[in-house]
């Protein structure tokens, strides 16, 4: 029985988000919305992926909170529209950039807070930190580096 390609994309890309710690829905919607190319209601979205609308509403939020998808108004229509970003994988790239660098000031604050005899455990949550921090600046380099990749091969 031969399989779909489009089908198969989508589902893929399911697997790759659920495995990332997200629902596999989001990674359906994602790949449909790549597919298509262009604005889709949730409606539009639940008919093609058999998913209903709290389902479909709910994970395209989750995916514009993370950069991967975005919102649009479409002229005549009450229903909420999304597509996806131009580059979704350049997005996730920032978006993690920034909570790293986020989490890096939350451990560095709470580790400032910490009592003068706990200097071992302030050091090692320093280090924590450090790698978020680290991690960020890697993550804002890789991001850069990949836009120019692109801008050379355009």
């Amino acid at each position: 029985m031969k399989h779909d390609p489009i089908d198969h994309f989508i589902e893929q890309m399911g697997m790759i988000t659920q495995q990332d710690g997200f629902p596999r829905i989001a990674g359906h919607i994602l790949g449909y919305l790549i597919i298509e190319g262009e604005a889709r209601s949730l409606g539009e979205i639940t008919k093609a992926l058999r998913i209903s609308k709290g389902s479909a509403s709910t994970n395209c939020r989750l995916l514009a909170d993370k950069g991967a998808i975005e919102r649009v108004g479409v002229i005549g229509s009450r229903q909420d529209s999304y597509r996806a970003v131009e580059n979704p994988a350049e997005n996730t790239l920032s978006g993690m950039a920034d909570r790293f660098r986020q989490r890096a000031g939350v451990i560095e604050d709470a580790a400032a807070q910490f009592p003068a005899n706990r200097e071992g455990a302030r050091e090692r949550v320093c280090g924590l930190a450090t790698f978020f921090r680290n991690s960020a600046q890697f993550l804002d380099e890789w991001t850069k580096r990949a836009k120019a990749i692109k801008a050379e091969t355009e």
